[in-house]
Order: C-alpha cells, then structure tokens, then sequence
C-alpha cells in the first residue's frame, strides 16, 4: 500500500502549488521533519525511513530541490499517481489519487508507447507531460508512465501452451499483453489447453517476455464452475473465511441477552419478498391500512451489527470483501453462511433480531411520522416476486405454495397485505417522478441451466408490481434513516450519485438530436429534465439502449462520508441501510443507528471521519469490482452458450455503431455480438458520427442506432468472450489468395 504515500505527497505538493502567492509555505518549503510530520498525518502506517526515502526519490526525479535545510517545489514539473485503466483498444487511462489532482487533471491519458510494462489495474506513477494539441483550454491532460508502485497482475489466468523447449501461458484477459513463459519444472504438469493460474517471477522487459509459474490447474474448457474460478483468481475475489471468522460465527446464538430491551413485533404480520433463488433475506415488510385511509408501513432489517462486532475477525473479512459477489450457479458471500443464510436470514418460522423503521404515509404518500427501533420479529412467509404478482392477480393456484406456512385465518389477512402494499406502491412511485427521479428499469441477463447444469438459455429478467413495491419500500426505508442520522449530526457513509459531466451530457445530447428526439428547450439541468427524456424513450424500440447510454453517461454512484445528493433518486439525503448482509456500508449506517438509538441524547461514539472515508473509498473500489466480475461471468456464460449455436440465424437490434462495424443484441437471446464492417460486403461503408451509422458510398444504405437486422453466428471467442456476426443475404467476404 506505499502508493498511499506517494499519493499523499503528491496531494501535499498539489496543494502548496495551488496556494503560491497566498501562502509562505509554497515559497519557504518544508524541513524533512516537517515533511515526515505531515506525510504521517496523510497516511499513519508509514514509517519514516520510508518518508525519508520516498524524498530523495522526488528529489531524483526534480519534484524537489533542496535548499539549504529545506526541501522546496520544483515549478512546471508535475506527477500524479493512480490506477492504469488499460482498454483492449486505444490509449490508457489513469485517474489521479487525491481530490486537488483529480480536479486539475481529471484523467490523465497515457499513449501505448508511454506505458512500459505496466499493466491494467496497477497503481502508478505518471509523469504529466501537458495538454494534447487541442489546446490549453480544451486538451486532455497527457503523462507518460514513469514507475509501477504496486502490480495487480501478480496471477495471471490463462490457457496454457507447450512448445518442444518451453511453455508460456496465453492471457485470457486482453488487457495483460504479454504471453508468459514458463520453464518445464514451473509448469505444475499443466497439459495443453488447460487453464491455469500463473504468478508471475518477473515482469516484462525490454525484447524480453515476463516469467512465471505455474500454480494452479482451473481445468478444462466444459467442466462445471469453470467460468466462476477464472473470474474468481482474475480479481482475486476472496473465498474462504479465516479461522477466527469461523469460530466467531459458529459460537453466536440466534437471540442473545438484550432481545427482551427489544421492541416485540413478532405478533406483526411480518413477510419476506424475494427473488425464487434467494438464500439471504436480510429485509421483510408490514403493513397495516388505517381506518382514516393512511398506512403504517414496517420495514424490517436484519441486524448484522448485533452480531459482526467492531473490530472482530468477521468485522475483518466483511470489510475486506465489502459486498457479496453473485453469479448464475453460485454466491461468495459476505458473511459466513452460517450468519447469511441462518443466524441473521428473516426466515419464516423463527425469531430474529431486526432494526425497523416504521413510517405512518398519508393516502398521498407523504411521510407523516416515524419511529426507528431495534425490535425482534418473526417472518410468517417466505414470499417470491413471482407468488406476490400472481396473488395480486387473483391467481388462486399461486397461494397453494404458501398456504402450509400460514394459518387459515392468516391467509385472507395475507393478501389483504399485499393489497395495501399495492396500493401504496403506486402511489410512492409517482411521488419520486414528480420530484424528479429517473427510472431507467434496465433489463438484466438471466441464465437458465438444464437439468444436466448445461446453458439452456440467456433471458431478460421480468420486473413486475412486486420487484417495483419492494424497490419502493427499500427506498423509502434508507432516505428515513439517511435524514434522522443527518439531522442528528451523526458522522455517516450516505449513497451519494452526483449530476453528470456537462461534456458528456453534450456528447449524448448530439446522439438523441441525430435520432429526431426532442431536447427539452433549456437543455438537460435537474434529474426532470433527464426523466422527460427516459419517458420519451419509452416509445421507441431503441429506447433500452438510449436509456443504458444515458446512464453510461452518468458519474456512478459512490459511498463518501459528504452528502452532496443523489440525483438519479432526486434525494438531497440518501443512505444504504436495507442489505447489511450483503454489503458493509449498511453495517457502518447499522452501527451508527444502533449507538443513536441507544443514547438519543449524548453524541454517539463513532469512527473519525478520515477512517469513515477510507471505509467509504474501500466499498467503492469492491462494489466496483463486483460487478465487474459479475458482467465478465455472464459474457463468459454468453460465450459458451453461442459457441454451440455457430450457424444459427436470430433476428436483432443494432444498439451501438462504430467505426469498425455495429453491435446487434438478439431478441430471442439476450446475447450481443459485433458485425464487423469487413463483413458488409454489398457496398463500401463509411462511419457517420453525427448520424451513428455506416452509410454505404454507392447504395447509401444505412446501418443505424435502433435499425431491426437479421444476422448468423459466424465465429465465438470464447477466451475473450467475443461473439460476431454477419448479416444474412449479403455475399460472403473474399478470400485473399495465398501467395
């Protein structure tokens, strides 16, 4: 972690160059004390021979200059240190460390040849080299890679080859550009083909490839839980639970000492709504309609911070993974299961310890009162999306999976419940789109498996009234927390989602123009002008895509101890409180109320806001990857699935047009492939990027945003999870002679 402390000076230098001629400091300079003393405060674990070290190395590289007992900046010389964010294709990235950095230089582009040896993922140090030719006012930022400061690419996935002398190993991520060579005692008896886990011995050099070792065989393309242990090594996304996590969870008890200081609600009417493969159930609802036509909804929450003390061995492994991780045929949980699917899982039958919110809404949604409490409740029925939308629906044969759970006389209370929730939900829906708030209600990818854990097939999951009701509730729940803790000016982690970037705004604005969609007049300013746009794509058959671009175009959300708002949800406050089975922040949110509610009228003990940051930071960086292993899963699962199905016709929708071809994403299958502009031999086509499509220069056909296509699967790659097209009905390519 030493690139904290490269950060740290950098952020320290950035910060004395930005107050020249305001103060003596960026003039006098510092002593090496003063240095140490306020490189300690940035980050406390360095040491300060390491402090001592890391100034003599600014010095070397002119960052410096000593002057007499003083160590002064150097002018026109600037670093950043960050993350290399290495493409497939084009120029590299890196997003600078530290708020002043970020907001002078935004993202520094590194060219292929300025790169060296670093890899994707890794943290570097760049030296900026100035703006691009665009000029001082609109350029992009440039840097060339000076030194790495800590590799990610330690292991390496990959398929491993034989030669007659040597074996090397193929990555399966593109972004790591070098084949590695691997000595014959190195090779763990890996055959060929296999894949394989490699760490690497050194790095890439000059003319010379990096070497490595074999030190784990994954398999063989076909065999079950292949796809989950590539991705799994790839991000190193941890698996086993310490010793220690194992016996804290196995000498926990479901309801402990203090569950009589707990308010009682096992006699609500309490139940949980899921997903059918749910294992987890970390929140359960209520609800009561009153006589007066208000409502009194109860949001119940898991209390995993009764549980996961601070401090302890579980504390540690839920902070290190942050999030649980999900994939089609299996979870990395992050919580041992003996806590996320038993201890602190609502499920029927039994008591549970919860933190509540229960929220009295007027006829017209509006929040009249709450109350907050820790409480102890018992869940009267495991409830799916799909039961509650049919029950709804007045399908009687859907209530017969649920009918053993309940008593008689609780079964008519039961769907009068979840008529009161359908009535409610409506109703809060619309409250959140009169105030501003987006819905984009993007498909997401399901993978069905046969009987024998083969692919069958890869649909869009259906969202109904159910999913809707529930997102609601959660939603509401976490805004009613997120307002009482700031109220209160307890210290906290909010769920913060800032206003898009002006120049990426402009850039989707001109997509949608050459569309014929119309742009409110005064532009695109509050999250209803952007909600206006979404209903508008509503209409038309490429609105999913406009609507997955636009929020492409978005900052994503992050976790930070600031609130500065959600704007996706048009919040001024907002938190996650709903999932702290499965994601640390809602323990941290947990903790803070739990102390609140215990002493309301003393400042509650918390962490100082610089570890809250650093919290915040960490969740951020695992949420992230997250979902980034989870998308390469199904783009693996995706693979494997089409690889058998080379030949076969499907109809489609072209959702993106570059340069270089056009993608089509299937009806039928919920699978996307590119047509390569190679492959549309019938004329010579031309990018229009006003327009986002390929024209033809003789025909002046078109292929644009939202046009309805027939295609063939010609090739998959299954290793880089590529899947291509051709168009049906034009003539195949030509075939270059050999010479």
């Amino acid at each position: 972690m030493m690139w904290r402390l490269y950060a740290a000076a950098f952020e320290l230098l950035e910060s004395a160059s930005s107050t020249v001629g305001r103060s003596p400091r960026a003039t006098r300079g510092w002593t090496l004390n003063e240095l140490v003393r306020r490189l300690s405060a940035s980050f406390p674990m360095a040491r300060k021979r390491e402090i001592v070290r890391l100034v003599r190395e600014l010095v070397a590289l002119g960052v410096l200059r000593r002057r007499g007992r003083r160590y002064v900046r150097v002018p026109h010389v600037a670093f950043v240190v960050g993350t290399l964010k290495r493409p497939r294709r084009g120029l590299s990235l890196v997003t600078p460390e530290g708020e002043i950095a970020q907001r002078k230089y935004g993202e520094v582009r590194v060219r292929e040849s300025q790169v060296g040896t670093a890899g994707h993922g890794d943290r570097v140090l760049v030296r900026v080299l100035g703006r691009s030719s665009k000029g001082a006012s609109e350029g992009v930022w440039e840097g060339r890679v000076e030194r790495v400061l800590e590799r990610v690419h330690v292991l390496v996935v990959g398929r491993f080859m034989r030669t007659p002398y040597v074996g090397y190993v193929i990555p399966l991520d593109e972004r790591f550009p070098y084949e590695i060579e691997v000595a014959p005692e190195d090779s763990l008896d890996a055959e060929e083909g296999q894949i394989v886990v490699v760490e690497l011995l050194r790095p890439s050099a000059a003319h010379h490839p990096p070497v490595g070792r074999v030190i784990e065989v994954l398999g063989r393309d076909g065999d079950p839980g292949l796809d989950e242990e590539i991705v799994i090594h790839k991000y190193r996304l941890p698996v086993r639970f310490s010793e220690a996590a194992r016996r804290e969870a196995a000498a926990l008890l479901p309801i402990e000492g203090d569950a009589h200081k707990r308010r009682d609600l096992r006699g609500w009417l309490t139940v949980t709504i899921d997903g059918e493969s749910a294992r987890d159930f970390d929140d359960a609802v209520s609800i009561e309609r009153l006589p007066d036509g208000s409502y009194v909804l109860g949001v119940h929450i898991a209390d995993v911070s009764h549980y996961v003390l601070e401090g302890s061995a579980l504390d540690a492994e839920a902070y290190e993974r942050g999030t649980s991780v999900y994939f089609p045929e299996r979870v990395l949980p992050m919580l041992p299961e003996a806590l996320s699917e038993d201890l602190c899982s609502l499920k029927p039958g039994v008591d549970r310890l919860a933190l509540s919110v229960l929220m009295k809404l007027d006829r017209r949604g509006e929040l009249l009162a709450y109350e907050l409490c820790e409480s102890v409740i018992r869940s009267r029925a495991r409830l799916t999306y799909t039961f509650v939308n049919e029950a709804l629906a007045g399908r009687a044969r859907s209530l017969s999976g649920v009918v053993s759970m309940l008593d008689e006389d609780l079964l008519p209370r039961l769907l009068g419940a979840l008529r009161a929730m359908a009535e409610l939900a409506p109703i809060l829906i619309a409250r959140r789109q009169e105030r501003g708030a987006i819905d984009f209600d993007l498909p997401e990818p399901v993978v069905l498996f046969d009987d024998e854990g083969r692919i069958g097939g890869i649909v869009r999951a259906e969202r109904n009234l159910a999913h809707r009701m529930i997102e609601e509730f959660m939603i509401l729940a976490n805004e009613t927390v997120a307002r009482h803790l700031t109220e209160r000016n307890v210290p906290m982690i909010y769920r913060v989602h800032e206003p898009p970037e002006e120049e990426r705004v402009r850039e989707f604005l001109a997509l949608v123009r050459a569309l014929g969609v119309s742009i409110p007049r005064r532009g695109l300013r509050e999250a209803r002008d952007f909600q206006q746009l979404v209903r508008q794509f509503a209409g038309r058959r490429e609105g999913g895509v406009l609507s997955l671009l636009l929020l492409r175009s978005f900052r994503p959300a992050v976790y930070t101890t600031v609130n500065r708002g959600h704007f996706g949800l048009a919040l001024e406050c907002y938190t996650h409180f709903t999932s702290p089975i499965r994601r640390y922040p809602d323990v941290i949110v947990h903790r803070a109320l739990r102390r609140l509610l215990r002493r309301p009228r003393s400042a509650p003990r918390v962490r100082g806001t610089k570890t809250l940051e650093r919290i915040a930071e960490h969740c951020t960086e695992r949420e992230r990857l997250a979902d980034e292993a989870e998308r390469e899963v199904i783009a693996w699962k995706r693979a494997r699935f089409m690889a058998e199905r080379i030949g076969q016709e499907y109809e489609g929708l072209i959702v993106g047009v570059k340069d270089y071809g056009f993608y089509v994403e299937l009806e039928d299958v919920f699978v996307e492939g590119l047509v390569h502009i190679s492959t549309l031999t019938d004329d010579w086509y031309v990018f229009d990027p006003q327009r986002h499509a390929l024209i033809g220069r003789h025909r002046r056909r078109q292929f644009r945003l939202g046009d309805i296509v027939r295609v063939r699967v010609a090739r998959v790659d299954v290793d880089h999870r590529l899947v291509e097209f051709v168009l049906v009905g034009l003539p195949e390519p030509r075939r270059r002679r050999s010479s």
